[in-house]
C-alpha cells in the first residue's frame, strides 16, 4: 500500500525522521511538504492513505482550503502524526472528529508496524477506501 506522509520539511526532524526511516518496508512512504502538494493539487496515482504531521496540517489548513485541496484530503482515510498521545481535533475537521488514526513517530518499529496495520485493516468511520489516484 503507498501512503504520502504530508510534513514540511522543517519539522522532518528527530523522531519524525526516525518515523519515516522505520515506516514498514511492506508499504511505501511518500513525503510530500505542503508547497509540493500545493504545487501538484493531487497526490500520487495508488494513494491508500494521507498521513500528516499536525503541525503541518494546522499551518496549511487555510491554503488547502483557499486553493479547493480538501475534497482530495476528504476522501482518503487520514492518519495524524503527532508527539501527542492525546488525540485533539484538527483544524477544519470537527465534523469528522474521531474518524482520524494517531500515530506516535516516536514508537519502535515493531509498535509502528501495528499500527500501519491496524490502519490498513480498519479504515475510520464513513471512508470507503478508493480506487486509484485522487484528483481535483
Amino acid at each position: 500500500m503507498k501512503f504520502v506522509f504530508l510534513c514540511d520539511a522543517s519539522y522532518l526532524k528527530g523522531d519524525l525522521a526516525a518515523f519515516v526511516n522505520n515506516f514498514p518496508t511492506n508499504h511505501e512512504l511518500v513525503t510530500m511538504t505542503a508547497e509540493e502538494f500545493l504545487q501538484a493539487k493531487s497526490f500520487p496515482e495508488g494513494t491508500f492513505g494521507v498521513l500528516v504531521e499536525r503541525f503541518t496540517w494546522q499551518k496549511n489548513f487555510s491554503l488547502f482550503r483557499y486553493f479547493g485541496l480538501l475534497p482530495i484530503l476528504e476522501i482518503l482515510p487520514l492518519g495524524v502524526v503527532s508527539r501527542n498521545r492525546r488525540q485533539e481535533a484538527l483544524k477544519g475537521r470537527c465534523a469528522m472528529r474521531g474518524s482520524e488514526m494517531v500515530i506516535v513517530p516516536s514508537a519502535s518499529p515493531e509498535e509502528l508496524f501495528a499500527m500501519v496495520d491496524k490502519f490498513v485493516a480498519a479504515p475510520p468511520p464513513g471512508h470507503v477506501y478508493p480506487r486509484g489516484c485522487a484528483k481535483v
